[in-house]
């Protein structure tokens, strides 16, 4: 479980598909673990307990859905609710707070691949609403092709993909109605991981880092780099328990300092 992340505004392989396996893959060891609780702690970079700090993770009957309740002495609580369909597989999520409602629904075709993704966000004290919609597209090999994005029903782009020899998506570009947005590309180890997730800036004329991933020789994410605009980045390292379950994460900067750490207890 990757308890802090960077919001991400297109990327979408990345986010609608990649993350909903690593969603898939977790709620796959914990059933097969018997968790039933994950207690989160969070300290600061002297160690310490962050004040105020509270987030447990409770999975439901038949692991077919999990809730995860979030507060600090900084944010309101939240809530956040994700569904898993028979075969396991993510179905919705559902995030809510004082201030907004997130929800996320998620259709596969009988191959097991996402189909469609669907995306509402409300403001609970705003009557406006979005409803977003990627609609994906396979060959007939089962490779993805396109996705189609619409925004309150009305068509904003499409998202053209490539894939390598082994089915990975390699090239993602987004084409808008008024132009081409940013490309994308994902790079993969000998084993299908995800290494390097990195675009074309059109500014810099090259390509620069999104997220890069280093693995252990078990296949268990060790490392996570994230990038920031204007040039920093934060670290991440993870450690695991005997059972192949997160234990800890440690936060970095670029100048290598500790910034914060997450403890994960299973019960």
């Amino acid at each position: 479980m990757i308890f802090w992340c960077t919001a991400v505004t297109a990327q979408y392989f990345y986010r609608d598909i990649w993350n909903a396996r690593q969603l898939n893959k977790e709620m796959f060891v914990l059933k097969e673990e018997k968790i039933k609780t994950i207690v989160i702690k969070s300290f600061d970079n002297d160690g310490e307990p962050s004040q105020g700090f509270f987030c447990e993770k409770r999975i439901g009957k038949n692991y077919t859905f999990s809730e995860t309740v979030t507060r600090s002495d900084i944010t309101s609580q939240s809530l956040l609710t994700s569904y898993f369909n028979s075969k396991g597989l993510i179905s919705r999520t559902a995030d809510s707070s004082e201030s907004s409602l997130n929800t996320a629904e998620y259709l596969y075709n009988s191959s097991d691949n996402i189909i469609a993704v669907q995306t509402f966000t409300t403001a609970n004290d705003d009557l406006n609403s979005i409803d977003e919609s990627h609609d994906y597209f396979y060959n007939a090999a089962g490779q993805l092709e396109k996705m189609v994005r619409k925004k309150n029903n009305l068509e904003i782009s499409v998202v053209n993909f490539k894939v390598d020899e082994k089915g990975n998506v390699t090239d993602e570009e987004e084409v808008l109605k008024n132009g081409r947005g940013t490309k994308y590309f994902y790079y993969y180890d000998g084993k299908n991981n995800l290494t390097d997730v990195v675009h074309y800036n059109q500014r810099a004329r090259r390509l620069l880092p999104d997220y890069m991933y280093e693995y252990s020789t078990g296949g268990q994410l060790k490392q996570m780099i994230t990038t920031e605009e204007g040039g920093g980045y934060f670290i991440w390292k993870y450690t695991y328990n005997d059972q192949k379950l997160r234990e800890t994460e440690r936060c970095f900067s670029k100048e290598k300092k500790l910034l914060g750490s997450v403890q994960y207890i299973y019960k």
